[in-house]
């Protein structure tokens, strides 16, 4: 069984189809990337997925379980966390207290959640930092806050909503080097991403979507080339 199944999913708003009859699974330990041009509807997915907006149809489940219907914090529980593509630490907040909050969702005493905190700091390189203001972190360092604060939750899926934006080459390879390491560590992936280089490097499969639709999946190598993929990025006619 997978551990995430996306059968027929569909969302409107008003007139708009935003995604429309979308299927995907995604196994455990796998690394799947969720791409397609901007306004495809990758971020509507997450948001459907992760319980912040309720499809028109479809089903989505965890485990065989449906999570339809259930509030953010609900679907968190259940064991599917996010980060955003803008990232909003609380700048006031130190880095440690910022993934504390995170992690009261498993560990009801500020001793352990602190614990476990301070736990996910050290795996993303972050531990040197807890005592900072989340605001006084650089762009890298605050994706790699949004991260921890995702896993602090104690998540068995992770939705990475374009990690790598904005970051320089040299950042995308260390940022392509955690996600890896996310995996590693038993957390299954799913990406939105942009940067293809790290898609073609990361990903175990890739999920095309266009207008909410799904154009193409499989290996990262094929997909690319494929036609309708090709005309979805760059405006061509896909050969017949």
């Amino acid at each position: 069984m997978s551990l995430l199944e996306v059968d027929g999913l569909t969302r409107f708003y008003g007139g708009l189809r935003a995604v429309g009859d979308l299927s995907f699974t995604v196994g455990e330990g796998e690394i799947l990337g969720l791409i397609g041009p901007n306004g495809a509807g990758k971020t509507t997915v997450f948001n459907l997925i992760t319980g912040f907006v309720q499809p028109s149809a479809g089903t989505i489940r965890l485990d065989g379980k449906s999570v339809v219907g259930l509030r953010p914090h609900a679907v968190a529980a259940r064991g599917i966390a996010r980060t955003f593509q803008v990232v909003k630490p609380f700048p006031g907040l130190t880095v440690k207290e910022n993934v504390t909050l995170a992690a009261f969702l498993r560990h009801p005493s500020r001793r352990d959640a602190e614990a476990a905190a301070l736990e996910v700091l050290g795996r993303l390189g972050l531990g040197h930092r807890a005592g900072d203001l989340a605001s006084q972190l650089t762009l890298m360092d605050q994706k790699r806050l949004e991260v921890a604060r995702a896993l602090a939750t104690g998540p068995r899926l992770l939705l990475l909503d374009e990690p790598m934006g904005g970051l320089n080459p040299s950042e995308v390879d260390v940022a392509s080097r955690l996600v890896d390491q996310i995996r590693k560590g038993g957390v299954t992936v799913v990406l939105v991403e942009h940067v293809m280089k790290a898609i073609m490097r990361i990903s175990d499969r890739v999920v095309v979507v266009s207008q909410g639709e799904k154009i193409a999946e499989g290996p990262p190598a094929q997909v690319v080339k494929e036609p309708a993929v090709l005309a979805a990025y760059f405006g061509k006619r896909a050969a017949p």
